[in-house]
């Protein structure tokens, strides 16, 4: 029996905002608490009743995040008015508590602390509801914050946090003043919990780190784990998360393609085509670096590996010039995914000073350009996938119509006609796509039970 005995019993909700990392925190959260007999309620807008417990995992990496995360502090605070409101992580990591307790927030957890969040919560009943923090400097903070998930309760496939903590200094980031330094988790740790998961059925695993590339604990490198866990019985699907340019190496890409679980795709952002801007923005690569490392991924992991990336437009002194660059970059190497940022400036980056900011309307306009570029690049590499079997792990299943992910990560719509009422969320499925819109493929079971949808306004 827990030792927190004023958390049994009671119902919780968790909001999780930005990255995966912060996915996986929250299903980390969700663990604890159940464990401890409290009652996990999926969705707190759509509750009859207010959850005693509301975790918000925060963020701020621009201040579009920050604006979004006080919006949603104060809904739920507006609508939960007796609930305990817990906010943790990045925007919790540096927010002045007058202004948390102003929002609504009642406890506050910074990052490297959330495995405090049991005690912090059992310590705010016992209080009678004072508001309650708990935060440390991490900028030097060696220390993995202990969590765990055994199960995934709030999507089909599960996140894995192996890293935290970034080390480089790139000019227009705020994350390693708010992640800390870089830290590694124990690979016996990783595979245990691993096991764990696939155990509660899950197929597909997420490997996680704010630099994920920078992984290195135990004499285990990247390459290493994932030979590790490549290796685990029963495992089905295994992806990244966000890996920078500078991490990819033969060696790391051979592991890759080794691996009959791994699905080919990676994500390499790229945040900008123009060397000029590259150097500013402190990336350690040109343009020219990062062709490279697209054309020796594709060389190893096979033609047909998808390559997303992101792309920050507007970025202080970019040039139409600069901008062009970046767009020609990405049509010349056939890239898929795109995620197109605008500029945000973040206090205490040494982009915040520079000069040539871009206005406001230049950057909205660069920014449609570059999405309509995304949009053409997404729908060409789906395109190939037509007439192609691929796996698909389906996430949704409701009325027939199922939807998910290819292996390739691409998203696919099937209809089941055989059995219209059965949900097959969870399940990896053999699909042939026949048609493709803005970038998502419609197909069907390459053992014709599941067939193409005959809707395409359900997209």
């Amino acid at each position: 029996m827990s030792s927190f005995r004023s958390i049994e019993g009671k119902t919780f909700s968790v909001i999780t905002l930005g990255c995966r990392v912060n996915h996986y925190e929250s299903e980390a959260l969700a663990s604890m608490l159940e464990n401890c007999g409290a009652v996990f309620n999926p969705n707190e807008a759509e509750s009859e009743y207010s959850p005693d417990i509301i975790a918000v995992l925060t963020c701020s990496i621009t201040s579009a995040a920050d604006n979004k995360t006080r919006k949603i502090l104060r809904r739920v605070r507006r609508e939960n008015p007796s609930s305990l409101i817990l906010a943790c992580g990045c925007w919790a990591q540096t927010v002045s508590s007058d202004e948390a307790e102003s929002i609504g927030v009642d406890i506050l957890i910074g990052n490297r602390l959330k495995g405090s969040t049991l005690e912090s919560i059992d310590r705010w009943f016992e209080s009678k509801g004072y508001f309650l923090e708990r935060r440390a400097e991490v900028s030097g903070n060696k220390l993995w914050d202990e969590l765990s998930v055994d199960r995934p309760r709030m999507h089909t496939r599960a996140f894995i946090k192996i890293q935290d903590g970034c080390n480089r200094a790139c000019s227009y980031c705020a994350v390693p003043s708010l992640r800390g330094a870089e830290v590694s988790r124990d690979p016996d740790k990783i595979c245990e919990e691993i096991q764990s998961v696939i155990a509660s059925g899950c197929a597909e695993i997420i490997l996680t780190g704010i630099h994920l590339g920078g992984y290195s604990c135990c004499g285990t490198s990247l390459a290493d784990l994932v030979r590790k866990i490549s290796s685990i019985e029963g495992l089905r699907r295994l992806r990244f998360g966000s890996l920078e340019p500078f991490a990819v190496t033969d060696e790391l890409l051979l592991a890759l393609a080794d691996s009959e679980v791994f699905c080919r795709h990676l994500h390499l952002p790229v945040q900008s085509g123009d060397d000029s801007i590259l150097l500013s923005m402190r990336r350690g690569y040109t343009s020219k670096e990062f062709a490279r490392i697209t054309g020796m991924t594709k060389s190893i992991l096979g033609d047909d590996a998808h390559i997303s990336t992101d792309l920050i437009v507007g970025f202080p002194g970019e040039s139409e010039r600069a901008f062009s660059n970046s767009l020609s970059l990405l049509s010349d190497l056939g890239l898929g995914r795109v995620h197109v940022f605008p500029y945000s400036e973040r206090r205490n980056t040494a982009a915040a000073v520079m000069d040539g900011a871009v206005g406001r309307g230049e950057i909205k306009e660069r920014t449609s350009r570059a999405i309509g570029l995304s949009a053409r690049l997404l729908s060409d590499y789906a395109k190939c996938w037509l007439n192609r079997t691929d796996s698909v792990l389906i996430e949704s299943s409701e009325d027939g119509l199922a939807s998910g992910w290819s292996e390739h990560y691409l998203k696919v719509y099937t209809a089941d006609l055989k059995s219209t009422k059965k949900d097959v969320s969870g399940n990896v499925l053999e699909v042939c796509p026949e048609r493709e819109v803005r970038g998502i493929l419609l197909g069907r079971g390459v053992d014709d039970r599941y067939v193409l949808s005959s809707s395409e306004d359900q997209i």
